[in-house]
């Protein structure tokens, strides 16, 4: 392995202080894969307190687990100390670490043999548990007994299926019955540490393959439980030929790798089994499916402890991803840009035409092209679209005499529907007029 000029000037700086050191784990794995190297793990004989005696900064970022963070020219390196682990608390954190001078016993506790490689400075690498031979088999198994493994630190499931969906490997036949066995001890782990490792999932170059692994492991049951009801839930429309489940899938692989957008098709039609209604001739319809999905998926991701604006991000693009109801008048278009944001605007199409091509037939995809080019002559145009737009604002209209409050969003939101009709009534005169005239001069009532 060719170790860059700065890791081996670190191994060597350990060497020459009499200590052990060696690069371990993803970055000598994607070496082997020839994937890029990015992040470079060291494990040492070395204890933290000798560790920070030897480099000038050291941060203690995990010192009671034997990982400490150094900062060598600006870049970081993660160096943890040979250990054994002696006891898990709660599937996740060892409850008493101990410390060996034998990088073998460090090697044999970690996950996955295809991250038991080691490199030492000379950059020959070690393979003490085949970790080559199920790279080259694009396999992932456990080190040792897998019920044990995970019964260690439960996370190792997801972590599995992370790295299946990632490098697109199959999990051995032995791992992945160990998962279905201890599926229930990922509820011992944390939401974020899940989201954390699910997130990865969701990005991969195949992410139903993740899904559908984490899926049929009943590890779904802990992350989106939900998806369990739209597996096998026929549509009964023309438009549709697969079910909720497999509809969805075939969305999340048809649009890009980005969060919220691959979130935004996985969770786009989460309450449809809840919708459905079968008219006199046999047609399955879903009213409201776009609105209780949107609802639905900030209670999911608010469980998950995903960040606001990615909630709010998902809400809108699964509120308006149904365009059925949106008319391609220049009203309608303007609402639309208006609810869903300029910003969000290329997401929502992107989403849009992935959920066409997840369908039976995508004769639908002009509309989506139609709108967009509407979006677009609109914004070129420059016409009002938000409040921000508007002539007039909240201090203007605290200057009418309305006292600051709930009321003066309202007013303005009032004053932008005028303007959506009407652009030629953006002017700060006309809106004070329409301000006094319909909410008074209190704001406190319409005439």
């Amino acid at each position: 392995m060719k170790l860059i000029k700065d890791v081996k000037e670190i191994l060597n700086i350990f060497e020459k202080n009499g200590y052990k050191a060696y690069v371990v784990g993803g970055a000598v794995r994607n070496y082997v894969l020839n994937i890029k190297v990015e992040d470079y793990d060291i494990t040492t004989d070395a204890h933290p307190n000798e560790v920070e005696k030897i480099f000038e900064k050291i941060v203690p970022t995990g010192i009671d687990f034997g990982t400490v963070t150094l900062i060598y020219k600006g870049n970081t390196y993660e160096v943890t100390t040979f250990r054994k682990d002696f006891l898990y608390s709660k599937n996740r954190k060892p409850k008493k670490i101990i410390y060996t001078e034998d990088i073998n016993e460090d090697i044999k506790r970690r996950d996955f043999t295809i991250n038991s490689l080691y490199c030492d400075i000379h950059g020959n690498i070690h393979d003490n548990f085949n970790g080559i031979d199920d790279i080259n088999s694009k396999i992932i198994r456990t080190i040792g007994n897998p019920d044990k493994r995970f019964q260690e630190d439960a996370l190792r499931m997801i972590r599995a299926i992370r790295f299946m969906s990632k490098l697109n490997f199959n999990i051995e036949q032995k791992t992945l019955e160990s998962i279905k066995r201890n599926s229930e001890l990922i509820n011992n782990i944390s939401k974020e540490r899940i989201n954390d490792e699910f997130n990865q999932i969701l990005l991969s170059p195949n992410p139903s393959n993740g899904i559908r692994t984490l899926v049929n492991t009943n590890l779904m049951k802990a992350i989106i439980p939900e998806i369990y009801s739209t597996i096998d839930f026929e549509q009964y429309n023309k438009h549709h030929d697969k079910d909720v489940y497999e509809h969805t899938l075939s969305v999340l692989d048809n649009i890009e790798a980005d969060l919220k957008l691959r979130l935004a098709a996985l969770l786009h039609d989460i309450e449809k089994p809840k919708c459905l209604t079968i008219d006199e001739d046999g047609e399955g319809h879903f009213k409201g499916h776009h609105i209780k999905s949107a609802e639905k998926s900030v209670e999911i991701l608010k469980r998950l402890k995903y960040d606001n604006k990615t909630i709010e991000d998902v809400r809108v693009l699964i509120r308006y991803h149904y365009l059925k109801d949106i008319s391609i008048k220049d009203k309608g278009v303007k609402r639309f840009i208006k609810n869903v944001g300029k910003e969000r605007l290329e997401d929502i199409f992107k989403l849009n035409i992935a959920d066409i091509k997840g369908k039976a037939t995508i004769d639908s995809i002009e509309k989506v092209y139609s709108l967009k080019e509407k979006c677009n002559n609109i914004l070129e145009r420059n016409e009002p679209i938000t409040v921000k737009d508007l002539k007039i604002n909240g201090n203007d209209i605290k200057e009418i005499g309305i006292k600051e409050g709930p009321k003066i969003g309202e007013i303005l939101n009032f004053l932008l529907d005028i303007v959506i009709e009407n652009p030629k009534l953006n002017q700060k005169d006309v809106l004070i007029k329409k301000t006094k005239e319909y909410f008074g001069k209190d704001g406190e009532s319409f005439k």
